[in-house]
């Protein structure tokens, strides 16, 4: 009986030896574990510590600011002065009426069926530029021509006849004299017929002047003896 009871005390220390071997050996391992663990984490956080710290941006030291570049300032160019000493010498032989209108005057018209004279006038005064059939001729037939420096001819018919009093023609000059100067109108050669019975009408015939200076005329006319 005793026997027995011995090898069951030898057979349970032995059961607690493998016991507490075992329990040995789980206990390193979860130390260990745990170790392992901790020392994994702290390299971790010292991983990702370093990894994302942000590192800070460098400013410079000093900003530089921009100098506008100076402009430089256009002085105004004065304007020259008039003259009017000057002024005076330039207009003084130039003449400030540069053209002038000269009617033919008609008075006492009666029954005028065709009408013909000549114009004379200086041509170191006036040039002519244009003639045009006045108011009493607007349903003649109208002609003219320069037959020489000084001397205008001019020419109508209307068989109906010219009766009344105004312009028969109108003359146009380009002045070329001086302030001064003063030119004579006269009319000459002078034909005048009756619309009815072709005959001569007399005529009394009014010289006329220009001046250039004030711009003074006299239209030159003729008038019918009744």
């Amino acid at each position: 009986m005793r026997v027995w009871v011995d090898l069951g005390l030898l057979a349970l220390a032995d059961h607690w030896k493998v016991v507490l071997g075992g329990v040995s050996i789980l206990v390193v391992v979860v130390v260990g574990t745990l170790l392992f663990g901790v020392l994994g984490s702290d390299t971790a956080a010292a991983d990702l510590t370093s990894t994302t710290s942000v590192q800070p941006t460098a400013v410079p030291d000093t900003v530089s600011t921009p100098v506008p570049t100076p402009v430089a300032k256009l002085a105004p160019t004065p304007l020259p002065k008039a003259n009017p000493t000057s002024s005076r010498k330039l207009i003084d032989p130039i003449v400030l009426l540069t053209n002038v209108n000269v009617p033919i005057h008609l008075t006492g018209a009666e029954n005028i069926g065709s009408l013909e004279f000549v114009l004379t006038y200086d041509p170191s005064v006036l040039e002519v530029s244009g003639v045009e059939a006045g108011g009493l001729a607007q349903s003649a037939l109208f002609d003219f021509g320069i037959r020489s420096p000084g001397r205008l001819w001019a020419g109508l018919i209307d068989s109906e006849g010219i009766n009344g009093d105004g312009p028969i023609a109108v003359v146009s000059f380009k002045v070329v004299g001086p302030g001064a100067s003063t030119s004579l109108l006269a009319l000459e050669n002078i034909t005048t017929y009756d619309a009815s019975s072709l005959l001569d009408i007399l005529t009394n015939a009014t010289s006329g002047s220009f001046t250039v200076d004030g711009r003074a005329l006299t239209a030159p006319t003729l008038a019918f003896p009744r």
